[in-house]
């Protein structure tokens, strides 16, 4: 897979990927690798804080601060410097915080 930004924009790809690591290290040296493996839906948790990091560096970085989160179009005319496939970095949070819920839900079902 290729992946295609400008600027800072590689940091919405690598957040959630570092959040998650993260996590599985220090849960593992606190409460041991049982924990993890009991409760996995806390992988689901670390993605949807690096989706609220994602979206608080992507409003910085790219200037769309004053805009409102639901102004889609005008943060699409601005000028980004902080893409991911030509999309701003912090509309990368919405699929993020999507993938999220759907680790929790999977890993909160019966059976799981």
């Amino acid at each position: 897979m290729v992946l295609v930004w400008t600027g800072r924009g590689f940091w919405a790809a690598l957040f959630p990927i570092l959040f998650v690591f993260m996590l599985g290290m220090v849960g593992d040296v606190a409460f041991g690798g049982a924990m993890l493996e009991t409760h996995s839906w806390l992988y689901g948790v670390a993605v949807i804080a690096s989706a609220f990091v994602t979206w608080t560096c992507g409003r910085r970085w790219n200037g769309t601060i004053g805009l409102r989160p639901w102004d889609l179009d005008a943060m699409l005319r601005r000028r980004r410097d902080h893409t991911v496939f030509a999309l701003p970095m912090e509309l990368w949070a919405i699929p993020t915080v999507l993938i999220g819920v759907w680790m929790i839900v999977a890993n909160l079902a019966p059976g799981s």
